[in-house]
C-alpha cells in the first residue's frame, strides 16, 4: 500500500496532465484515500476538487470538512480556502468573524489571497473593527510578494483618500506597481490619475520614476 505522501504525488501529476475523463477521476481519488490517512495537502487538493465538482461531484459540506482538516494543520492555503468558505456561506454557516480569524492564520504564512481579502475586510470593517491602517499593511505585505491585486488596491486606497487624505503621487506608484505585476485595471487608473493630477503632482511623478531608474 502505498504512503499518503506517494498518493498525493501521485494524484498531482495526474491533476497536472488532465482535465477531464478517466485520469481526473482517478486523481480524485487518490488524494481521497492520502487524506483520510492524514496528508494536509492531499486534503486541501481534495477539498477543492469537491467545491468546484473536478473528479466528483459537487460536495460544499465535504469541501469545507476536507479544508478544515488541512487547516487545522497548520496549511496556509487550506486556512484561506476555509476562510473563504465562511465568508461565503459555503457548505455552512456564514461567519466573517471565523473567515477574518482563518485568513490571519494563512496570511501569516504569506497567502497573498489572504492577505488581498484581509485587507478588504479591515478597510470595510468586515468581519471586526474597521483599520484602515492595518488594511494598507496587509496590502502592502502582499504587494511586497508579488501580487497585483494588493498593489492596486493600495493605489485605490490612495487614490481615494481612505483613512488619509487622498495621495495621487503615491496612488500613481502603487497602480504602476500593479501593472507591472500584471494587474489588467492599473493602465486605466493610471489614465484616469495622469487627466486629474496638477503640474506639482506630474512633476513628482516624473521625479520619483527617474529615482527609480537610478543605479
Amino acid at each position: 500500500m502505498s504512503d499518503p505522501q506517494t498518493l498525493f504525488e501521485r494524484a498531482h501529476h495526474l491533476l497536472a496532465q488532465t482535465s477531464g475523463g478517466d485520469r481526473l477521476d482517478a486523481a480524485a481519488r487518490l488524494p481521497r484515500e492520502a487524506a483520510d490517512r492524514g496528508h494536509p495537502g492531499a486534503a486541501n487538493n481534495l477539498g477543492v476538487l469537491l467545491q468546484h465538482g473536478r473528479g466528483t461531484q459537487t460536495d460544499l459540506r465535504d469541501a469545507r470538512s476536507y479544508y478544515a482538516r488541512a487547516a487545522d494543520a497548520g496549511l496556509p492555503a487550506a486556512q484561506f480556502n476555509l476562510g473563504f468558505m465562511y465568508l461565503n456561506g459555503l457548505g455552512g454557516n456564514k461567519d466573517p468573524a471565523i473567515a477574518r480569524q482563518l485568513f490571519e492564520l494563512a496570511a501569516a504564512g504569506e497567502d497573498t489571497d489572504a492577505l488581498s481579502h484581509l485587507g478588504r475586510m479591515a478597510m470595510l470593517g468586515d468581519g471586526g473593527a474597521q483599520d484602515t491602517e492595518a488594511a494598507r499593511a496587509y496590502w502592502e505585505t502582499g504587494a511586497a510578494l508579488g501580487d497585483n491585486r494588493c498593489a492596486f488596491n493600495l493605489g485605490v486606497a490612495a487614490a481615494g483618500g481612505h483613512g488619509a487624505p487622498p495621495d495621487f503621487v503615491r496612488a500613481h506608484g502603487w497602480f504602476r506597481r500593479a501593472e507591472k505585476l500584471g494587474n489588467p485595471g492599473a493602465a486605466g487608473e493610471l489614465r484616469k490619475l495622469d487627466a486629474v493630477m496638477d503640474e506639482t503632482e506630474r512633476s513628482q511623478v516624473m521625479s520619483d520614476r527617474a529615482d527609480q531608474h537610478q543605479p
